[in-house]
């Protein structure tokens, strides 16, 4: 009998582990917290705040249950009772010992509801910015439902979401709203993986953990961790230098050694006169460049390349310069089979305007035409 229960006391650790902190096939499946009372939720999209102060309320109080569900599954399983009026084992004291548990826990939320949750973690991080936290959670609402928000989420229901003005760090038991404006960042540790399955080929990865700090000590201090390759996409959308300690090292990416490579290659191409390339609008990408860059067909035409593949001609396009060239080399990376990287360099893309086929050798660099 010792040795059954230890073996179902095993089994529903795992499962616990596994409600806790869900695996990549859980969430998967939607075998989790959020995904099964989802009706009871509602759409984080339309409300962030009060879905996750609902979340956060029920993700504590299923987790204080558990205790009191591994004595059910024990009821279940074995022959002996474990739910007795009068307990004489260890096992049936425990059961009601998790009872009484799950009866204060209840007790516990029912009290903070009267209260419309004012004393929740969320409520008074938000009440650090705006006495009337609800003009906050507005704000933050409006901008949650942007498209161009930056997500991070790389293991459970630990997330980091970046907008325009807010960093949101959510975690099983909290929601932390940190003003862009009132934060310092740095990259504090990186680590490096041998294999991820956070790349497509499950080949090596490198993590950076970077320190959210306030300025005004609004908040504690919490670590949002990142693949290095997103480290430039974060900078750029929180449009806020991120400082790097010293005994960290990032490693280079892929897709930003291409890009060196492809910019060194087009400075040797043959230029393109323009009159006036100083007056050209900002690169369609990245609004912050002047576009550089035009298409112009120079390469005589390869019918199969070297695996004996027939290679699309390359064709004459027509659209004015609209982009840099460093946003070029990234559309040009992002159009090529990630699995050959070998093959980047001689692939061929699409113009993002007219779709014109191009390789690398008809991107040239602007030139004063005098």
């Amino acid at each position: 009998m010792a040795q059954d229960t230890v073996l179902y006391t095993i089994i529903y650790g795992l499962f616990c582990i596994c409600i806790i902190f869900p695996p990549v096939e859980f969430i998967s499946a939607g075998f989790t917290i959020p995904s099964i009372f989802s009706s009871l939720l509602g759409d984080e999209k339309f409300d962030f705040i009060a879905y996750h102060l609902r979340r956060t309320i029920l993700t504590m109080f299923i987790h204080s249950c558990l205790p009191f569900f591994y004595f059910i599954f024990l009821a279940v399983v074995q022959d002996d009772p474990i739910f007795v009026v009068h307990p004489t084992n260890i096992l049936q004291m425990l059961a009601h010992c998790s009872f009484l548990f799950v009866l204060l826990s209840a007790t516990y939320f029912a009290i903070r509801y009267m209260h419309n949750w004012e004393s929740h973690a969320t409520i008074q991080c938000l009440k650090r910015y705006d006495t009337n936290w609800t003009r906050v959670a507005d704000s933050i609402n409006t901008e949650y439902r942007n498209i161009d928000n930056f997500n991070i989420s790389l293991a459970g229901i630990k997330k980091v979401v970046m907008t325009n003005s807010w960093i949101l760090n959510v975690t099983n038991y909290s929601l932390v709203c940190a003003h862009v404006a009132d934060v310092t960042l740095e990259a504090v540790r990186a680590d490096e993986h041998p294999i991820s399955h956070h790349e497509q080929s499950g080949g090596p990865a490198q993590f950076v953990d970077i320190e959210v700090r306030s300025m005004t000590n609004k908040i504690e201090p919490f670590i949002v961790r990142i693949r290095a390759e997103s480290f430039r996409d974060m900078r750029d959308k929180l449009n806020k230098p991120i400082s790097v300690a010293r005994e960290v090292v990032l490693r280079q990416s892929l897709s930003d050694r291409f890009v060196e490579a492809f910019l060194e290659q087009i400075s040797t191409n043959p230029t393109y006169s323009y009159p006036n390339p100083e007056n050209l609008e900002a690169c369609l990408g990245c609004a912050t460049e002047r576009a550089s860059v035009k298409l112009l067909k120079n390469c005589v035409h390869v019918e199969v390349d070297e695996d004996g593949e027939r290679r699309p001609p390359c064709s004459q396009c027509y659209c004015r310069p609209m982009w840099c060239e460093t946003c070029m080399a990234r559309i040009f990376a992002a159009k090529q089979d990630k699995n050959h990287p070998e093959r980047w360099m001689p692939g061929k893309a699409n113009c993002p305007t007219c779709r014109a086929v191009f390789c690398v050798l008809d991107v040239c660099l602007l030139q004063a035409n005098n």
